[in-house]
């Protein structure tokens, strides 16, 4: 499941999304929904009413994601320089989708244990 709709990209780019985009669009906001759901490892949520951040950063990332050629590593208009190599822009959330998402991760927390005497028998 989704977090975000074809639609929801359409509204934050402020454009109807082509018959074209809307394969490539669904794929990219099923893949960061997933990677979402794993970063935040159903901490106060379920997949039945997930927080609205969710929606926004699923949008974002797949806005994102579709601005990036695959493979392309560093563009200059300037005398035409392309490189291409592997990147991670397609299989990871940014670092501001992270900082969104903080608050639905579980924390790790610590226990105090206390050693106490029993009664003699």
């Amino acid at each position: 499941m989704a977090f975000a709709t074809v639609e929801d990209v359409a509204a934050r780019l402020g454009r109807p999304i082509a018959d074209s985009e809307t394969p490539r669009f669904q794929a990219l906001l099923d893949d960061v929904s997933a990677l979402i759901a794993d970063y935040c490892t159903a901490n106060n949520w379920t997949m039945d009413s997930p927080p609205a951040t969710f929606k926004a950063v699923a949008a974002a990332e797949a806005i994102r994601w579709s601005a990036v050629d695959p493979g392309v590593v560093l563009e200059r208009t300037g005398e035409m320089e392309t490189q291409y190599g592997v990147t991670a822009s397609n299989n990871e959330l940014s670092q501001a989708a992270r900082n969104s998402l903080s608050k639905y991760r579980l924390k790790a927390t610590t226990i105090s244990v206390r050693e106490t005497q029993c009664p003699p028998e």
